[in-house]
């Protein structure tokens, strides 16, 4: 179609097919056709084209929207699902079907089709993202009081609640879901009309378009309209980041599971066993989403290895980045339903958490706190002390329970050559792991009360999220509607 006036010779058929899009872009198949009868729709109110012309161009549209894109037929020499569906037009429509690419260029449409799609993915996966939150919220109500090591370097630091933990978690997906929701934003704004990169002397209605495919706004300016790919780059980093989160979160889960940890219990249903060995319950799940992360970052540093030397505006180069950002998006929006269904089916060992807590004597900072507070010691001085009485206890086969007054007073005599005193009573309080933990009722911490805080307020950020993704997806469907409304108005 496109090679009879500057090109005599047919397309080589492996070049063809080396260059072809086909295949990738049924994706965008439906926003291509959707972006074709917005435009037809301006065309004709604009008067550029008859009533009648714009019939005849609008009735194989509405038939191809009824077509899954599986049963298209792809021939390599249209070169993408743009040629395809001028070509299935002109077939149904005869010369008035070339109208349809009056004032439309491949670069504007093609722009416009990822958007659209992008942002439909998009929103697909920050639901996905916010059902893990809200998962990981309600576990975390139901572990407010269930203390468990809190680690730096990976070495026992001090207690926490499994709730304040997974509540962690929760805040890092909130975040995720903001950048996707921002990123959605930026993505929000139409190319149409943009033409090959300077515009067009037809007066076409930019605005008119982009409300039709329920776009908010046009772009400012024509030829970034259709070069940019920096919205997309974006989308993929905030996939990346959420696939950060997802490994960081399946490796916990991996490590925690171990029979060395055996803190949780995951559902079987999401594990596997060995070929040879009958004992293995492998946590095959998590270790898959793990490994996804390192390909969706992959994928987002091979699209902007793309797009870091291409010359203004639009290159072809730019069509094999869009592949990567499909496949970034399934594979988080995949990894987010896996963690959350494990996320909500795991079992918790509330006994093996707290024997680790006290085994990595969490509570010496409580202690260290006391002398802070009741002597007056400075805290590297009360942090001395602790660490000393720590050292004395594991040199002589102590735990975290056997330790007593004599033990904080020799260890004081060590440390600064004069004895502290502390009632039995108390010393047990202060290296109670719960009583600990229930005692960092600052904002953002442990304490059960703080944590049933917390996750009322997670829930609130979740359902205000929830009602923008809502709203982000009605405002599409409703233009949809309409634009068919006013296709099949004007078809009669």
């Amino acid at each position: 179609m496109l090679r009879e006036g500057r090109l005599r010779k047919g397309m080589d058929r492996r070049v063809a097919e080396y260059t072809s899009s086909l295949e990738e872009d049924r994706r965008i198949f439906r926003q291509v056709v959707k972006i074709n009868i917005a435009h037809t729709i301006m065309l004709h109110r604009k008067g550029i084209i008859s009533r009648e012309d714009a019939s005849k161009v609008l009735s194989p549209l509405l038939e191809l929207l009824e077509t899954p894109p599986s049963r298209l037929k792809l021939a390599p020499e249209l070169e993408d699902i743009h040629m395809v569906v001028e070509d299935y037009v002109t077939r149904k429509a005869g010369r008035v079907g070339g109208k349809i690419h009056i004032a439309k260029s491949r670069n504007d449409q093609v722009a416009a089709a990822l958007r659209l799609q992008a942002i439909e993915e998009l929103t697909a996966v920050e639901m996905e993202l916010l059902a893990l939150a809200r998962a990981l919220a309600a576990r975390a109500r139901e572990t407010a009081e269930v203390v468990v090591p809190g680690y730096t370097h990976l070495q026992v630091g001090e207690p926490t609640t499994f709730g304040h933990y997974l509540l962690a978690y929760a805040q890092a997906f909130l975040r995720d879901c903001r950048r996707i929701a921002g990123a959605c934003e930026r993505l929000d704004s139409s190319p149409m009309g943009a033409c090959s990169l300077a515009g067009t002397s037809f007066g076409v209605d930019r605005k008119m378009v982009a409300g039709l495919l329920g776009f908010s706004r046009v772009d400012a300016n024509t030829m970034d309209a259709v070069s940019s790919r920096d919205t997309l780059l974006e989308a993929m980093a905030a996939l990346s980041i959420a696939m950060v989160n997802i490994s960081r979160l399946s490796e916990d889960m991996i490590i925690w599971s171990s029979l060395e940890f055996g803190f949780v219990d995951l559902p079987e249903e999401f594990c596997s066993t060995s070929s040879i060995m009958p004992q293995k319950k492998n946590p095959v799940a998590f270790e898959t989403a793990r490994a996804k992360a390192g390909e969706v970052i992959g994928l987002l540093s091979g699209a902007l290895s793309m797009v870091k030397a291409l010359p203004q505006s639009y290159n072809l180069d730019l069509q094999e980045l869009t592949p990567l950002l499909w496949r970034s998006s399934d594979e988080t929006r995949q990894a987010a339903e896996m963690v959350r269904m494990i996320v909500s089916g795991l079992r918790v060992n509330p006994e093996r958490m707290m024997r680790s807590v006290e085994a990595g004597f969490a509570t010496a900072v409580d202690l260290a706190n006391w002398l802070v507070r009741s002597h007056g010691l400075d805290f590297r001085q009360a942090h001395a002390v602790a660490g000393r009485v720590v050292y004395n206890a594991i040199r002589d086969g102590k735990g975290l329970k056997d330790i007593g007054p004599d033990d904080v007073a020799a260890a004081a005599a060590e440390v600064m050559g004069r004895r502290v005193e502390i009632p039995a009573w108390t010393l047990r309080e202060i290296l109670d792991p719960l009583k600990a933990v229930s005692s960092r009722k600052v904002e953002g911490g442990p304490s059960p009360a703080e944590i049933r805080r917390q996750v009322k307020m997670v829930e609130r950020e979740i359902s205000g999220l929830l009602n923008e993704n809502r709203r982000r997806a009605k405002r599409i469907s409703l233009a949809e509607k309409k634009l068919l409304r006013i296709a099949r108005g004007i078809c009669g």
